[in-house]
């Protein structure tokens, strides 16, 4: 449709917001409207459009881009969206068959926008340990990555070092994901200390050749030497250094623990270098895992500076009361999510470095997103509103409104325009090399895909805890490729544009 002056007749026209889109340096008040998915007026004019909503007193930004969210299910992304998420990305753990997870996907239809890597943890559970792929023609529901990573952990090869044969199958695995549309490779290294260093090295030059981003959990979480956080963190730095691989040190809140302030300080040094390092973070000072990991065995506690009764385990809301306990819970539930107080939200020292972490200069917010576990099982999937006795960590939930709260309300700790750049254009730019789709995303220009977040920059917060899953609040209007996922503050019922992102290796990348 056309208007008189021979003007297209925008779909939509939001008026009178606050724009806050970092790519372009914006932050005033302009007019934004959407025709046929994408961007296609951003400025003081008001232009003919079928429906235009007031959005005065209201902040219009690029919708956030999370590259940690295992939360891949319609419940999880929905919980993500009244977060103000309209990308969701699975990089860290990541996936396989990688082809099996996208169909299954936009079979089942998704409210935002999704993609993942290729998973380096199932690849060497298959290898090592003859763990099957999950596939859709074995009966049943497809499992998750996450599923057979959780049940398969304690598995007796995969975590130890690999010969030069099995290292070449699962890099060979994770090529084959890449060319099925995987985003990089997501490599869980804190699950398996023992690997070797050489292996990762070679991971890391298959994903240079390739050019996609390595997504790390970094192998060691620990405030003392030897073998402490740093440690960790440099081998991920070392790689990028040694290979020219962009390399991604996944929560280096949580990661990092007391060690935050060297490990902040040896990335910054590596970017300053030329090096492709980046790193993100969430605001809590609890992180969440199975049971089983490799970092909470009993022995290995005092490493990260906790006791037992600093873990709770969501099956039963218990805290852990002692190492007999957490010796029975690992086997006999190793993949039973649970909360871990890494840090402790009372001492102020703990809390200025979780800030540190958060304000690292191009540092991104992500959240590590879980999946809400129900009686010990991830069987959530698609129920709205969430459903009694569903739990998990609250970052799933509020990582994004608790940044905009927290840090730019409360503490002033950064502008709301580098908050936005830290939730979009930052986390876009990080993909866009490997994903064409991620270079028309995390802007508000025209031309730009229409994923769009309105909200209160007065009101939004978080308000998930543990015992309670309540969505955040403050998110007005939630567009993903043009399509409202959330209207006036309320899920649009049965919403489910989300489209598929996938690296530029792909047959038919988006």
């Amino acid at each position: 449709m056309t208007a008189t002056d021979g003007r297209p007749v925008l779909d939509l026209l939001f008026t009178g917001g606050r724009l806050v889109d970092p790519a372009s340096g914006v932050d005033g008040v302009r007019h934004v409207g959407v025709l046929d998915g994408t961007v296609a007026h951003v400025g003081t004019e008001r232009p003919p459009a079928r429906s235009v909503v007031d959005i005065t007193g209201l902040v219009i930004a690029p919708g956030f881009i999370d590259l940690h969210s295992h939360a891949q299910s319609p419940t999880g992304l929905l919980l993500q969206a009244f977060d103000g998420v309209t990308t969701a990305l699975d990089l860290e753990s990541g996936t396989l068959p990688v082809a099996e997870q996208y169909r299954a996907a936009e079979r089942e239809g998704r409210p935002l926008n999704y993609g993942f890597s290729a998973s380096w943890a199932v690849a060497r559970m298959n290898v090592m340990d003859g763990v099957p792929l999950p596939r859709a023609d074995r009966g049943g529901p497809l499992l998750t990555a996450m599923e057979v990573f959780q049940r398969n952990q304690h598995g007796p090869g995969w975590s130890g070092l690999a010969s030069d044969r099995q290292v070449a199958r699962v890099l060979d695995l994770l090529e084959e994901g890449v060319h099925e549309g995987a985003l990089g490779f997501g490599v869980l290294l804190g699950y398996s200390p023992g690997s070797g260093r050489d292996e990762y090295f070679r991971l890391a030059q298959r994903a240079q050749r390739l050019g996609v981003l390595v997504s790390t959990h970094a192998r060691q979480m620990s405030n003392v030497e030897p073998g402490s956080s740093l440690d960790g963190a440099l081998e991920v730095i070392g790689a990028a250094a040694g290979t020219g691989a962009a390399m991604h040190l996944c929560h280096v809140n949580s990661t990092s623990l007391r060690r935050i302030d060297e490990v902040s300080e040896a990335v910054l040094t590596a970017q300053r270098n030329g090096n492709r390092v980046t790193t993100e973070a969430y605001p809590y000072t609890m992180s969440s895992t199975g049971i089983g990991a490799a970092f909470l065995a009993p022995e290995r506690l005092h490493r990260m500076g906790i006791a037992p009764h600093d873990i709770t385990y969501l099956a039963t809301g218990e805290r852990v009361a002692d190492e007999a306990r957490l010796h029975q819970l690992r086997t006999a539930d190793p993949g039973g999510l649970c909360l871990i107080d890494h840090v402790d939200a009372r001492d102020s020292r703990d809390v200025e470095a979780l800030v540190r972490a958060l304000t690292l200069p191009g540092a991104v917010i992500a959240s590590d997103a879980m999946p809400l576990v129900r009686g010990g099982r991830y069987d959530v999937l698609d129920e709205w509103p969430v459903p009694a006795g569903a739990l998990t960590h609250p970052r799933s939930i509020g990582t994004f409104a608790r940044t905009l709260r927290w840090l730019v309300r409360e503490r002033g700790e950064i502008s709301m325009l580098d908050a936005v750049r830290r939730c979009s254009s930052t986390p876009a730019s990080i993909m866009a090399p490997s994903a064409p789709a991620m270079r028309r995303k995390g802007r508000l220009d025209v031309g730009a895909d229409a994923d769009v977040v309105v909200f209160d920059p007065d009101r939004i917060s978080d308000l998930a805890e543990v015992t309670a899953m309540t969505p955040s609040t403050g998110v007005v209007h939630l567009l993903v490729a043009g399509q409202p996922v959330i209207t006036r503050g309320a899920a649009v019922p049965g919403a489910r544009p989300g489209r598929p992102v996938r690296s530029g290796g792909a047959a038919g990348g988006s």
